[in-house]
């Protein structure tokens, strides 16, 4: 039994100029969201902060340490376990003067008493954070050209860069949203990011491979049609590979607490756009290259 008929022709390219409208528009907030936020949108990792290791007796949930310190009002602290059943955690927040670290204290006294012990405490400057921020942005930045010399190689320039923009959009709107939900930039945004490019590009890659194959069996060179059937005919493992995908993550989102939720958010709304991107972001825009294309060669006939 068959998710989707195999005689399935649905035009999904002529509904296009309406997503992209609507791309565009998330892509502006997107922007204006990070741009509005400026320095309160990072996370410790890229603004600088105090991290605290500590060690208890007895084991413990993060939850509890969490609550702990929300309830002295540190209610922005990054709470992480080094393994599965420790009693060992790090505790990550912003600003580095005496304060921070007697507020840290103060919370875990008052929740803990004497069931603990601050193996040690480490201070990330603002100029680390700044190098760390940069750092980051150049590996999404390596990310999308490297995607774009593999497909250039694999298939031809119009398809690496319909794969390539529809990669650019997946990662603004996720971050977007990610902002939205209140949550900051840290080195986990940083991995759901790179993870969403890899996830997204095998969507679109599937449908390029099936374009190629049409083309090669049919001998049709209307690309408008050759991208509807492609679209079409791998649509049933699309949603299939999406859904088991978005029930993995929703399910990390749900249970997961802490950094991994914060992760698995990124990475529910990288699902959704991914596989939207692919059919109405990265098939019109290799159709509008060739467009182009075509025209300029004529014109220059």
């Amino acid at each position: 039994m068959e998710l989707v008929s195999p005689k399935l022709n649905f035009d999904f390219l002529a509904k296009s100029k309406y997503a992209v409208i609507i791309s565009l528009a998330v892509i502006c907030y997107s922007f204006y969201l990070w741009f509005s936020l400026g320095g309160d949108k990072y996370g410790v990792d890229y603004k600088g902060g105090t991290e605290v290791v500590v060690q208890f007796k007895k084991e413990i949930k993060s939850d509890k340490i969490r609550k702990a310190l929300k309830e002295s009002g540190i209610a922005t602290a990054i709470v992480q376990s080094f393994e599965e059943g420790t009693r060992e955690f790090s505790i990550r927040v912003g600003g580095s003067d005496e304060s921070v670290k007697a507020n840290i204290k103060k919370a875990l006294d008052s929740g803990f008493k004497d069931s603990y012990e601050i193996e040690k405490i480490d201070v990330v400057g603002p100029t680390i954070g700044k190098e760390l921020r940069r750092k980051a942005l150049m590996a999404v930045i390596f990310g999308l050209v490297g995607m774009l010399i593999y497909i250039s190689v694999r298939f031809e320039f119009a398809f690496a860069l319909g794969a390539v923009v529809a990669l650019f959009h997946d990662v603004v709107v996720c971050t977007g949203v990610y902002l939205l939900c209140g949550r900051e930039i840290s080195a986990s945004t940083l991995a759901a990011a790179l993870t969403i490019v890899g996830y997204s590009v095998n969507d679109t890659i599937i449908i390029f491979d099936r374009c190629r194959e049409y083309i090669l069996k049919t001998k049709k060179f209307n690309l408008v049609e050759v991208m509807n059937a492609s679209i079409n005919s791998t649509l049933g493992r699309t949603i299939i590979t999406s859904l088991l995908t978005l029930f993995s993550a929703l399910a990390l989102l749900l249970y997961g607490g802490g950094a991994i939720a914060d992760l698995s958010l990124y990475l529910v709304v990288g699902v959704i756009t991914g596989t939207y991107s692919t059919i109405f972001i990265a098939c019109p825009v290799v159709i509008a290259w060739d467009k182009w294309r075509y025209e300029a060669k004529r014109d220059s006939a």
